[in-house]
């Protein structure tokens, strides 16, 4: 109003303006521009105080969004709370920009939007509990956030960069009143720019009655949200000033202790309820009015009006205005009375669970010492085995000692015979057996040797035969090799001692005619696992086997042993003639 008589009391200077146009001319575009500027800025502000506004109107709604889901638990909210949270960005966003030469509201925009970006962590800790079925946790969080009033910084700083930036347009529209009063009088057609300037004014103060009536409404949207956030806690909470009167008095309360909220706003807490005193809980009302935050947990109520009794915890907290003046305190009354009554059964529990166990500690005493004994006799019983067990094993190991020692001697003999014979075919037969018989002694050898009397490593036992065929045979390692691959292969003993004197036969008969004339050659011998069987291998690449023979026909000794030894193994003999002799045996693992 006081800027409409401003521009009316510009009527009586008109013919003056008028006579003055002429003289101020080059004046008059001089004001008209900073007019034309003061107005960019007016409406650089009131783009800044729109999106505080809107700023504070989604920060409220996504805080609702989010109380909401955590009350209801409907998803609908959540998408509702991420495009608020968006929305938030985009302000703070568009703040920064309209700030980027404003320093000082700069940097206070930056603690807001971190103080911002706090808060939306734990509306998404609350959410991310509440999703994950942790409903009293998130409740817990969200009673914590309205306890401790964690909006007041926000709010305080959006309050003082409203402020801040009203004061400037405040400034702005003062200047902006001078130059159109300089502006009136150096303009020639006064009339005309005074109605400009009317209408101008006219709708600036529409847009600032609009936005005063969007502010006013936002505050109203604003209580009445706290109206029913208040109204639907199932927890009491009461506010006090700092004469302790109550101020606020929800519909908790009412159903704790009976007690309407006309009956409580306005009086004294101790005259509403009485036994407050008889508790010493007004103790907390004074601190709470100090500055401090404190609970009281398992507090003892009675009220004689209605006849209710029980217990509490509270949780109080002070109030503070936008300058950090303590102006009163607010409880959250949690009524504990089935939690305290349920912990004095538990103790009562433990007691009687503590005397069975007295109980049972005493019978489980005897018990013991029954075991204990019986375990004495057990490890003796044990002893007595193990002693039996160790004398077994080394009977066992002398048995294949002497076994071993048999063979030679068996062998030694043949060797001593044979030095009689002069017959090269016998001589050859003699010594043929005298392999045999060293192949099988070899094995009880390297059995008696081991740790575990039911297998042997197959690689050591056919180095060894190998190694004692080729010094028997009289074969120079550089003109025939021998290579093998049977590394970590374990096998029992009557499986050993059959691939053993199958090898021995093979590798025999390989030295005796695959390599003649000092012919020089290659011998591989292989056993390895095939999924549930194992795979043996003889190969050598001498003249070869006959075209047209079939090695289970022949009149060989050795190829026969060879065949009726693999259906002692249970298993299968394969013969591969293509550019090298291959004998392959296949059986059961």
């Amino acid at each position: 109003m006081e800027f409409l008589k401003e521009i009316k009391s510009l009527k009586v200077v008109f013919i003056f303006i008028l006579i003055l146009i002429v003289g101020i001319g080059v004046a008059s575009y001089r004001n008209i521009k900073i007019v034309y500027q003061t107005a960019e800025w007016r409406s650089n502000s009131y783009y800044i105080l729109t999106f505080i506004e809107d700023l504070q109107t989604q920060i409220i709604g996504v805080e609702e969004y989010q109380r909401n889901y955590i009350i209801t638990g409907d998803s609908n909210y959540i998408n509702s709370f991420f495009k608020g949270e968006k929305n938030v960005t985009v302000d703070i966003n568009n703040l920064r920009i309209l700030f980027k030469d404003n320093k000082a509201q700069l940097n206070k925009i930056n603690e807001l939007d971190s103080l911002i970006a706090i808060k939306f962590q734990s509306f998404e800790s609350e959410i991310n509990f509440r999703s994950q079925g942790n409903y009293l946790e998130a409740i817990t969080l969200l009673k914590q956030w309205i306890s401790t009033k964690s909006l007041n910084r926000i709010s305080e700083l959006m309050s003082v960069i409203h402020a801040e930036e009203y004061s400037q347009l405040q400034k702005k529209d003062q200047l902006l009143v001078i130059n159109v009063k300089n502006t009136f009088y150096t303009i020639i057609i006064g009339t005309l720019v005074s109605c400009i300037i009317f209408l101008t004014v006219f709708y600036l103060l529409n847009r600032e009655i609009n936005y005063r009536k969007k502010v006013e409404h936002n505050i109203r949207l604003e209580m009445e949200f706290s109206e029913r956030l208040l109204n639907s806690s199932i927890d009491g909470i009461v506010a006090f000033d700092k004469n302790c009167n109550y101020t606020l008095w929800n519909p908790g309360m009412e159903s704790m202790t009976g007690i309407s909220k006309s009956q409580a706003i306005g009086r004294l807490a101790f005259d509403v309820l009485p036994f407050l005193k008889e508790i010493g809980e007004d103790k907390y009302f004074y601190e709470t009015l100090a500055g401090n935050s404190s609970i009281a947990k398992d507090r003892w109520f009675y009220v004689p009006e209605n006849d209710r009794e029980g217990y509490f915890e509270a949780y109080y907290s002070p109030i503070l205005d936008l300058k950090k003046n303590i102006v009163g305190g607010i409880a959250i009354i949690r009524n504990s009375t089935q939690r305290k009554f349920a912990l004095e059964a538990l103790e009562r529990a433990k007691e009687e669970l503590e005397k069975r166990v007295i109980e049972r500690t005493a019978a489980l005493t005897n018990v013991n010492e029954d075991l204990r004994n019986e375990i004495v006799e057990r490890k003796k019983a044990q002893e007595k085995i193990n002693a039996t067990l160790q004398e077994k094993l080394v009977l066992l190991r002398e048995i294949h000692h002497r076994v071993k020692n048999n063979l030679q001697v068996i062998s030694s003999l043949l060797h001593l015979q044979s030095s009689y014979i002069e017959d090269e075919k016998s001589l050859e037969i003699f010594r043929e057996s005298q392999n045999r018989i060293r192949s099988m002694a070899l094995i009880h050898e390297k059995l008696y040797q081991s740790k575990d009397l039911n297998k042997i490593e197959f690689s050591e036992y056919i180095n060894s035969l190998t190694k004692d065929l080729f010094n028997s045979y009289a074969i120079d390692p550089e003109k025939i090799s021998l290579k093998t691959d049977f590394k970590g292969i374990f096998l029992e003993i009557d499986k050993a001692i059959l691939c053993g004197l199958i090898i021995n036969e093979l590798l025999s008969n390989s030295l005796k005619h695959a390599f003649p004339e000092s012919k020089r050659g290659e011998v591989f011998i292989g056993l390895h696992s095939e999924g549930k069987n194992y795979s043996l291998t003889f190969r050598d690449n001498g003249v070869g086997f006959p075209e047209g023979m079939d090695f289970r026909e022949s009149d060989s000794l050795g190829l026969k042993l060879v065949t009726t030894l693999t259906d002692q193994l249970g298993g299968e003999i394969i013969l591969n003639k293509i550019g090298k002799t291959e004998f392959k045996i296949l059986f059961a693992v």
